[in-house]
This record gives C-alpha cells, sequence and structure tokens, in this order.
C-alpha cells in the first residue's frame, strides 16, 4: 500500500521509515520516493500499525489515493462496498 509520508526530506527519513517498518515485518517491501513523498510498504502489517509507527519517529502518514481507487470508491453506492480497495 502507498502512503503519503511528512517530512520526507533526506536519505536519513528512508533509512529511519525502511527501518521502523522491518521492526515490524522483516520481510516487508519498503520503497521510499522522497520527490513524490510517499512510501510504498507491502508487508504483514496494517493501516493503523504504518501510521501509528511512522507518528511514534516523528512522521505524519496516511494512506495515498490513486486516481483509479478514486474511480472505483466512487461507485460504492452502486454495488461496491470498498472494501477491497483500500
Amino acid at each position: 500500500m502507498k502512503y503519503n509520508v511528512s517530512p520526507l526530506t533526506c536519505g536519513r527519513c528512508v533509512g529511519r521509515i525502511t527501518e521502523a517498518l522491518l521492526a515490524i515485518d522483516s520481510a516487508a517491501r519498503v520503497g521510499v520516493d522522497l520527490a513524490a513523498g510517499t512510501v510504498e510498504a507491502e508487508g504483514y502489517f496494517d493501516v493503523a500499525n504504518v501510521v501509528t509507527t511512522l507518528a511514534a519517529i516523528g512522521y505524519a502518514a496516511s494512506p495515498a489515493i490513486s486516481a483509479a481507487s478514486a474511480d472505483i470508491d466512487s461507485t460504492a453506492g452502486a454495488g461496491c462496498c470498498g472494501t477491497c480497495h483500500a
């Protein structure tokens, strides 16, 4: 899942965020895009766990919503509950 994270300013941010998420799941895949201000993390953790973990080390994080997800979620009233797109 992709997260908007701030502040992302340097390689130290990349290292701290990667280390924190790998502490939750050592087999996780973590990618940090400094220019976009995003972190992509795939592993055995949920959104709340990622947000809380990053907040504990000084970063604000929230799930990033792509245009495709927004389009899918807008159909929620037309039979899609939206939970599989989170």
